[in-house]
């Protein structure tokens, strides 16, 4: 009995050991029996550069390139149409624009692993979105063209509106109806400059200011101008604006009509809500004294802590000048020659890439970079330690490259195909 017992004993532990590596097999080998995975979505691109563009139908057109651009680049060339396509904001990759289809609202927009425009969340507001700027990945702000009382404060990420700042105690001289021109964060704070709907203008530059902690209303602060003249709008504010001490430089435009408000670096200083007004920076005039018909300055941007570059008119054209003199003077010029120097000095190729130190008030022209006019279309960009900027004429679009460091300028690339073009480093939150 024992003898069977002692083989049946083996039998038997021979079985437990052959269904127990049967099993683990099919554990460990047989796909069958693995739990069922979802397959992960390619992550979409936060790095690569988006070139967009206005076909003469005026529509918008975007490229997007993994790379930065050489040589010679059509834009319309493997480009995605849209309705509207306006980037003003870009974060982690992910670009904010009014909404594409054209309707009042913002869009949230990205690149897939393809390569392809997505767009990946939508705010309807009551009217169109006529400033849209991200701090970071909780906070953006967009202003409703159809209620200027108010705005709104959105989160990037989950996009979605979370709350909304009256904003209506700012002052607004006279019975004009404001919009804003751009939101400038300092951590909490954002300074949002105001300017006329439909073409109205100030005599005064006016900031509103209002505080993120708690979603309120702060205050106001302005440039006063000269009781007769209007000051306009300065063109293309973004958020390189705040240097490394905590001071705020916003530009406004001055008068374009000559009479004698020069445009100015206005300077809120660390801590304080209201422009200093100790602080008088004009750098057109700085550059070039004579220069009181135009003395005008766009695209103002920090590279580092008290360097900036802008684009400064540099000159009167001497067709406008001769103009002047023919009429005895300013003062003694008729609508029609005031017209007529109008269109001569938008037109002309007078301006000039500088270097701005903020703190010493210098304006350096940077060597090699080619002069345009003063209105110029066109954005900058960083990349790579270099600064990419905009060389717009009437006949080619070239942007070139500036090592802050070196000094040294070379010519990037040409943008053909496409009007009003614009370049968009991913890598950059601006």
């Amino acid at each position: 009995m024992s003898r069977k017992i002692k083989l049946n004993s083996k039998l038997t532990l021979g079985c437990i050991l052959s269904a127990f590596l049967f099993l683990s097999g099919c554990s460990d080998d047989d796909p069958v029996n693995e739990p069922q995975q979802t397959p992960e979505e390619p992550a979409n691109m936060t790095t690569g550069f988006v070139i967009r563009g206005i076909t003469s139908s005026n529509n918008a057109i975007a490229r997007y390139f993994e790379e930065l651009p050489t040589g010679t680049v059509d834009i319309s060339a493997g480009s995605t149409d849209f309705i509207s396509f306006f980037p003003q904001s870009v974060n982690d990759g992910v670009i904010f624009s009014n909404r594409l289809d054209g309707m009042p609202g913002l869009s949230k927009v990205v690149i897939n692993a393809d390569g392809e425009f997505v767009e990946d969340g939508v705010i309807t507001l009551g009217g169109f979105a006529n400033v849209i700027e991200v701090r970071d990945s909780e906070i953006g702000i967009v202003s409703d063209a159809s209620n200027s009382d108010f705005i709104s404060v959105f989160n990037p990420t989950t996009f979605e509106v979370t709350s909304s700042i009256d904003m209506s105690a700012g002052a607004v001289p006279g019975d004009i109806t404001n919009q804003y021109l751009a939101f400038i964060f300092r951590g909490a704070d954002v300074f949002a400059p105001i300017i006329g709907a439909e073409g109205a203008t100030f005599t005064d530059f006016i900031i509103h200011q209002a505080n993120l902690d708690n979603n309120t209303f702060v205050g106001d602060t302005r440039r006063e101008g000269n009781g007769f003249g209007t000051i306009v709008r300065a063109n293309d504010i973004d958020q390189r604006l705040t240097d490394a001490n905590g001071s705020v430089y916003i530009p406004d435009g001055g008068n374009t009509e000559g009479v004698g408000i020069p445009a100015r670096l206005n300077k809120i200083l660390a801590g304080s809500n209201t422009i200093d007004a100790s602080y008088v920076f004009e750098p057109a005039i700085t550059l070039n004294p004579q220069n009181t018909l135009l003395p005008y300055f766009s695209k103002f941007t920090f590279l580092e802590s008290g360097i900036a570059i802008a684009l400064v008119n540099s000159e009167i054209p001497p067709e406008a000048l001769q103009i002047i003199i023919d009429a005895g003077g300013v003062n003694n010029l008729t609508p029609q020659q005031i017209n007529e120097i109008q269109i001569i000095v938008f037109q002309a190729e007078t301006a000039v890439w500088c270097e701005i130190d903020v703190d010493a008030l210098t304006v350096t022209p940077i060597e090699g970079i080619p002069a345009v006019s003063p209105f110029a279309q066109g954005n900058t960009f960083e990349h790579n330690g270099d600064v990419f900027v905009p060389v717009f004429t009437d006949t080619e679009n070239i942007y070139y490259r500036l090592n802050p460091t070196s000094g040294d300028v070379s010519r990037a690339f040409d943008l053909t195909g496409a009007l009003v073009p614009s370049v968009f480093n991913l890598a950059n939150n601006n």
